[in-house]
């Protein structure tokens, strides 16, 4: 795979002009008459030439800051070509948009004219350079880390006439007894996952994109989501959500083993292998009767210290949890109905990757509406997610102070190299 990201070579099918005149101008003559980037309430109303990058700006995951004393260089370029799309093994963004998305016309051909133009964008916004027809290209020209991820729901599949290609990994994802869903947040056909270290950067790639789609696809939702710049422990790359908890200590590191073997499909289809299925759940925090609970109750929920995250009876984050163990009074350190005891992996397989962004959508109804929006990675949710979030449902205390009102599951194909479109192979 290459490792460059040189300027996106022409190609037939990839310019604005030429990318629908091979089976695709009847999609553009019959969606033309639809408005921008209409969408269904939410928290964003849709719609509303850099040097080639250095080796010396394109840096690694591991090379950028994670505390709030770093600088972070709004000239970092993350390679869009690869065995896997960015925005997943790369650092998290301190922002992240997700976008949901339906087709006008769902046809495989829109859907494949979906897919160039994204691969094209994206190809481009990510290495600091406009998009074509970009009526701003200064805004394009802090790339910030920008990733732009694609992901592909089962609705994709069954309304285009290709449901007998829908992945064995993207398996239905049920709601759960504690769950309080809410269809403004429900399952699209696609998701754009869109994260970059400046909000000019973010907010001007989630535009674009959503304007050159607009005319074959729809905005559904979008949601926005922030992480501190700060650790929420020195030397650590966890952060804390809107609760103060320290979040995503148990993950899998980017680079090992037990990263690619919890993340990343082994084998299938070109398109399939090195891809992966993302669970998104909108999680709303109940924190004003969170607020009222004194500390160490807060602590026993959870089953960490909130201010090191180390597990109760422990002093590090990085500590091995005791969930043997019982304190001077016979009790477990680790209360039965704790949220870490429960959500529990025993094995690499039962495990997922946590990607956890907070957002705040002000005052709603009297009452704070914050929250998580929780992204899960894994190579075969029936073995991890779904069972892990099943015994959440069934005995977590923490319950009691948040819900579930969103959720949808999408397959993410693998990278592409140059001269390829993003998940070309499902259509051939």
């Amino acid at each position: 795979m290459a490792d460059s990201n040189p300027t996106p070579v022409s190609r037939t099918g990839l310019t604005r002009r030429g990318m629908l005149t091979a089976g695709g101008a009847a999609i553009i003559g019959v969606a033309g008459g639809f408005a921008l980037g209409r969408g269904t309430e939410g928290d964003i109303a849709p719609g509303a030439t850099a040097p080639a990058p250095t080796p010396e700006a394109t840096l690694a995951a591991a090379d950028l800051p994670s505390s709030a004393g770093d600088v972070i260089p709004l000239d970092t370029r993350t390679p869009f070509y690869g065995e896997h799309q960015a925005g997943i093994e790369t650092r998290a963004a301190l922002l992240q948009t997700f976008v949901g998305l339906n087709l006008r016309i769902p046809s495989s051909e829109t859907a494949l004219a979906v897919m160039r133009l994204i691969t094209d964008d994206a190809s481009r916004l990510t290495q600091g350079e406009p998009a074509l027809g970009d009526m701003e290209p200064e805004l394009a020209a802090t790339p910030a880390g920008l990733t732009i991820t694609v992901g592909l729901g089962r609705p994709f599949f069954t309304r285009t006439g290709i449901a007998d290609r829908i992945p064995a990994q993207l398996v239905e994802i049920p709601p759960f007894a504690t769950d309080q869903l809410q269809d403004r947040w429900g399952q699209t056909d696609l998701l754009l996952q869109i994260g970059a270290d400046d909000a000019v950067t973010l907010t001007h790639a989630v535009r674009m994109l959503t304007k050159d789609l607009s005319t074959l696809t729809k905005v559904e939702w979008t949601q926005p989501g922030f992480r501190s710049a700060a650790s929420a422990v020195a030397g650590t790359q966890t952060t804390r959500n809107l609760m103060s908890q320290v979040d995503g200590t148990v993950n899998p590191q980017p680079g090992s083993p037990q990263f690619d073997e919890v993340v990343w499909i082994p084998d299938g289809p070109a398109w399939v292998a090195g891809g992966t299925v993302l669970v998104l759940r909108r999680i709303r925090m109940l924190l004003d009767t969170w607020d009222i609970l004194d500390r160490e109750t807060q602590e026993n929920v959870i089953g960490r210290k909130l201010d090191s995250g180390a597990p109760l009876g422990r002093e590090k984050e990085s500590d091995p949890v005791p969930f043997d163990e019982a304190d001077d009074r016979g009790l477990p350190l680790i209360p039965a109905d704790s949220h870490i005891r429960v959500a529990h992996a025993a094995t690499n397989r039962e495990m997922i990757l946590r990607r956890p962004y907070s957002y705040d959508n002000g005052m709603q109804g009297g009452t704070n509406d914050m929250g998580l929006l929780f992204a899960a990675y894994t190579s075969d949710p029936a073995a991890s997610f779904i069972p892990m979030q099943e015994r959440i449902a069934s005995s977590d205390a923490f319950n009691e102070w948040n819900v579930t009102v969103g959720s949808a599951a999408y397959f993410i194909p693998s990278g592409v190299e140059i001269g390829e479109i993003i998940g070309e192979g499902i259509f051939t």
